[in-house]
Formats: C-alpha cells, sequence, structure tokens
C-alpha cells in the first residue's frame, strides 16, 4: 500500500512541475515577443535608418522650413496646366526637396491642410470630395 501512496504522490509532484514548466515556456515565449517588438521599435525609430522620421516639434517640421511647402503647394498649382491632386502635388514637393518616398503620406497630409487653408482665403478652388479632390489657382 505504501508504494502506491509514494507513487501516487511522485506523480502528481511530477505533473505539477509539468504544469509550472509549460507555464514558464509560455511566459518565456511571451517574452520573446515583447522583445521582438521593441527590438522593432527601436530599429525604426532610430536616426541611422535611411527613412528616419523624428519626433515632430510642435510648429515645426523637419521636412519643410517656415511656409515653405505653402509657396510649393502655390507654384506647383501655378504652373499646373490642370487641376492637381493633394497627393500629387506632394509627389512634386517631396522630388523638390529630395526626401524619401516614404515620406510620401505624410507630406500629403501637410499638403491637404496646406490646401485646406489656402483655399479657405481664396486663394485656390476644390471640385470634388474626398479622393476625387482638385485644386486649382482661383480666377
Amino acid at each position: 500500500m505504501s508504494e502506491l501512496h509514494v507513487m501516487s504522490a511522485l506523480r502528481a509532484k511530477r505533473s505539477e512541475i509539468a504544469k509550472q514548466i509549460q507555464d514558464t515556456e509560455r511566459k518565456l515565449t511571451e517574452y520573446r515577443t515583447a522583445l521582438a517588438n521593441l527590438d522593432a521599435a527601436m530599429n525604426i525609430l532610430s536616426p541611422d535608418r535611411e527613412d528616419f522620421v523624428s519626433p515632430r516639434r510642435r510648429g515645426q517640421t523637419q521636412y519643410f522650413g517656415k511656409s515653405e511647402l505653402s509657396r510649393l503647394v502655390r507654384a506647383t498649382l501655378r504652373e499646373a496646366k490642370e487641376p492637381l491632386s493633394a497627393p500629387r502635388i506632394a509627389a512634386d514637393a517631396i522630388s523638390a526637396k529630395g526626401l524619401p518616398p516614404s515620406s510620401h503620406a505624410v507630406v500629403t497630409k501637410m499638403v491637404t491642410a496646406v490646401l485646406g487653408a489656402l483655399t479657405r482665403r481664396g486663394e485656390f478652388v476644390k471640385t470634388g470630395t474626398m479622393r476625387n479632390s482638385r485644386w486649382t489657382v482661383a480666377a
């Protein structure tokens, strides 16, 4: 009888330790995943990268100087023979400044904001809505 009792206790202890190992392995996997995510974030935010985008300071961008983007937008629209979309204007600004292609989405948002302000001032006219929006010089 005592042999059965000892074997039963050993099996229970073995089962307990096996469960602890499984829990520890699961936690280790979670920690490795978290570590990999942190490494990826640090890599993305590393200034050594070609397409590095530094955190933006209020009222200032790393892409354009003060009023530089609005001047580029005005020049692009004045030279255009037809109404242009914000992504097209952004592409011209990116090529004029020699910015990396990865900046296109950010610059398009900036161009859209500039176009909105200049349209409210009456300098440009917007036609279409959403993705079909096009801007031209006001008559």
